[in-house]
């Protein structure tokens, strides 16, 4: 029994298995108690069994009430088994740092810039009580998180905290401003607290309170009314939640509620239904407002161990169907005080599974653990112009997302953007590749990584492409004078354009293309447009230092003139073949996107205007 008492599961399980075996008959409570045990401990079919079993046998007169108890109890033995093997997203973890001690820890609530809000004793050291003075007292705490663990814990002065009481389950006010909260006497030792009432206080400065108003519309003398929260009804009025052992509950601990008008006062308090309330304990309310879901703690639906959070959609008078959380918020010990921030993203509760601070087995004492709720998660994207001040969405980027997946990305998907964001839906610890690609624009490249820690439920991003803005670079042409292939001392100096070009660019080479005009015979123009190549490349090379396998030769002949080499009435054109007989060329790039524009220019100057055939005279060569 003092085993059960202290929750040590497992040394409890072990002399009452002893004890039932030993005389079935003489105690057969404690068949029920085994159950209990076994089902703590995560042993479901076992405890399902001894369930069934005490069910069977010659129940005594004090174990008719354990009866309904064993009933639940076999129902939540089903339930986990079929919860256990589908856990949710959820992530449940142990909360690092100041927080937890060897002892209790109570009521914990996130706050504003990475505190926390809970109650804990000052020592994590036994006390004995028939000695002790104050050292044994729940006080309340805040602490801040820093490096990914709590530092800091500071102590609420007096009051709240009251060195001859015990101050707990406490909530602020959403300006943190006013604070509600439990006191309850230790007059009659830890046990006393079935005799707590709920008290509020507002903060005066940094470090002052004023003296506790007793909530005497919500509290009722000889009873129990502690575990404040905040909600709405179905008319979004604010109502106050609360736990309380008072007359013409459903059983055991209740979920009561009453309207929180903004003076300050309240309206009648009225019992949370039977939809919530069982002739069992329901108790740690909590509303995500949210996502409009209310969270409670409760050992009367069936469970998958002691106390399992459980939630419902909805508003008092308009519940939906209560369900458990599930695993992993729920295990097969206690599990309450479930709390969220206002996004209903991250928050804590109280439990004491293992792997909690304990001094005495696996799962003495309560700690306070870490909520991750991992929703779906996406991604809110715009494409804008690199440096537009005003952010506006470029319309028509074909946006694609890839899943890294080993050395390389898979297509998920892609969108063509609109004046609104795309929405790519993402999972945590899941690496992305998003690429953006546009007429005009360079192709945007961008790595977005989603931590398994991820809070958000929406991720926006701005992703940027930059404007195409080509470098003009005009290349002049080489002309010839008639039947000539030497350079003529003008364009060597010309030629110094291309040479810059490719000593700028080591990647780059040059197509020299020759051309002559349409004097001549097909096969002696060919001969002469390579001729005028060849020479253009000699010089580059001998005289400019070009290397020789940056430097490509083509010629055409008469094939592809730049302009007519006649007059529209047929009549030789002297100035037209003038502009045929040439050297193009052509800048061959090794990254054709990054590439500057390239327009060829010609300058036709006098020394080319000469020879046989210039001024309209016949000749047979070119």
């Amino acid at each position: 029994e003092a085993n059960r008492y202290l929750r040590d599961y497992e040394a409890a399980e072990k002399y009452y298995k002893a004890t039932v075996t030993k005389e079935p008959e003489a105690y057969v409570s404690d068949q029920f108690h085994l159950g209990v045990m076994q089902k703590m401990n995560g042993r479901y079919e076992d405890a399902k069994k001894t369930f069934e079993g005490y069910l069977k046998a010659k129940l005594l007169k004090g174990d008719e009430n354990l009866k309904g108890l064993a009933k639940i109890e076999i129902e939540g033995c089903d339930s986990a088994l079929v919860i256990t093997k589908n856990p949710s997203k959820i992530k449940v973890e142990k909360t690092e740092g100041v927080v937890n001690t060897t002892l209790q820890e109570y009521s914990p609530k996130p706050l504003k810039d990475n505190r926390i809000l809970f109650a804990s004793q000052r020592t994590d050291t036994a006390v004995n009580l028939s000695k002790a003075t104050n050292a044994h007292n729940v006080y309340l705490f805040t602490a801040e998180k820093s490096g990914g663990k709590f530092i800091n814990r500071y102590e609420f002065p007096s009051p709240p905290n009251n060195a001859d009481a015990n101050t707990n389950n406490a909530v602020f006010s959403g300006d943190e401003k006013t604070l509600i909260f439990t006191r309850f006497s230790d007059t009659l030792g830890l046990g006393n607290m079935l005799r707590s009432k709920l008290y509020r206080t507002t903060r005066k400065n940094a470090t002052e309170w004023t003296e506790p108003e007793d909530l005497k519309a919500l509290n009722m003398e000889g009873t129990t009314t502690t575990q404040p929260t905040f909600g709405v009804d179905a008319e979004s009025n604010d109502i106050v939640y609360f736990v309380s052992n008072r007359k013409g509950g459903k059983g055991g601990l209740d979920i009561y509620y009453a309207r929180a008008f903004s003076d300050g006062t309240f309206g009648a308090v009225q019992n949370a239904g039977d939809a919530i309330n069982t002739p069992g304990d329901e108790m740690t309310p909590y509303y995500d407002r949210k996502n409009k879901v209310f969270y409670f703690s409760s050992n009367g639906h069936a469970s998958i161990g002691g106390l399992d959070v459980f939630k419902t959609a909805g508003v008092p008078g308009k519940w939906g169907p209560v369900v458990n959380a599930g695993v992993p918020i729920n295990s097969s010990a206690d599990d309450l005080y479930l709390t969220l921030d206002e996004r209903g993203a991250r928050g804590f509760m109280i439990s004491n599974r293992v792997g909690t601070t304990s001094p005495r087995g696996a799962t003495c004492c309560d700690d306070v653990w870490t909520v991750i709720v991992q929703r779906d998660i996406t991604l809110k994207g715009i494409y804008v112009k690199r440096g537009d001040p005003t952010n506006t969405p470029i319309v028509g980027v074909d946006a694609s997302m890839y899943k890294a997946v080993g050395n390389g990305f898979d297509f998920v998907q892609n969108a063509i953007t609109t004046p609104n964001p795309f929405l790519f839906p993402v999972k945590r610890n899941t690496a992305y590749k998003i690429n953006g690609t546009k007429d005009g624009y360079w192709p945007s490249i961008d790595n977005v990584s989603i931590s398994e820690d991820e809070e958000r439920d929406t991720i926006e991003k701005i992703f940027y492409l930059d404007p195409i803005i080509k470098i003009h670079i005009k290349i002049p042409n080489v002309y010839f004078a008639f039947d000539k292939s030497n350079v003529i001392d003008f364009y060597k100096g010309q030629i110094d354009s291309v040479v810059n070009v490719l000593n700028a660019h080591p990647g780059y080479s040059v197509e020299i293309q020759g051309h002559t005009d349409s004097k001549g015979s097909d096969e002696y123009n060919e001969k002469l447009s390579q001729k005028r190549a060849n020479e253009v490349k000699t010089f580059l090379i001998k005289k400019k230092g070009i290397a020789e396998n940056r430097v490509v030769t083509k010629w055409f002949g008469e094939k592809m003139p730049a302009v007519p080499n006649e007059l529209p009435n047929g009549e030789d054109d002297p100035e037209g073949r003038a502009r045929n007989r040439r050297v193009e060329f052509k800048i061959i790039t090794d990254k054709p996107d990054d590439a500057p524009e390239f327009e060829s220019y010609g300058e036709v100057v006098k020394e080319v205007k000469t020879g046989p055939g210039y001024r309209g005279k016949t000749s047979k060569k070119k």
